[in-house]
């Protein structure tokens, strides 16, 4: 793409060691990536979250080590990481992960496991779902979990591969 950058950084927003093992989120900017940036989060001076891992070799090469998943839907599909960052939004929520999980009927669904903010326990599972129903413009997560924490690697990626494992 033609005037846009990419970078991949950690959770402190710095960017990954090019070393091919520390594992961020890809960002993007410029003209390029404009047509995304209703649909994804957009950091600061006009980075684009891309919802997608990746890492940077020892040349400089990027590595997509987790593409963003996308959920089905009657509407057609969004991404975990838009619904992360709706759910984001509420006071009361520290940090989030949306994982799909198979559904009979439909396919897939969401699921978003939410860690509360400290001295947090008076906000339910049904209040946050009516919250989703309240800022999206449809209902894409039909179930939450409440956890103490997220599990993640030594570099602060969340590991959803783990929580797809709880369920």
């Amino acid at each position: 793409m033609e005037q846009t950058e990419v970078r991949v950084i950690n959770h402190k927003g710095e960017d990954v060691a090019p070393n091919g093992k520390e594992i961020g989120d890809i960002i993007v900017k410029g003209n390029g990536a404009l047509q995304h940036a209703a649909h994804q989060q957009t950091l600061e001076d006009g980075w684009i979250l891309t919802g997608d891992k990746g890492t940077v070799d020892e040349n400089g090469r990027i590595h997509v080590q987790e593409a963003r998943k996308d959920i089905p839907h009657s509407t057609g599909a969004i991404s975990t990481a838009y619904l992360e960052q709706t759910l984001q939004q509420h006071p009361s929520i520290q940090e989030v992960a949306v994982v799909p999980i198979p559904h009979k009927e439909k396919g897939e669904i969401a699921h978003a496991f939410v860690v509360l903010n400290e001295n947090e326990n008076t906000i339910s599972e049904d209040s946050l779902l009516s919250f989703c129903k309240q800022h999206s413009e449809d209902s894409y997560i039909i179930h939450i979990s409440i956890v103490e924490e997220l599990p993640k690697t030594a570099s602060g990626k969340i590991l959803k591969t783990e929580l797809r494992n709880r369920l």
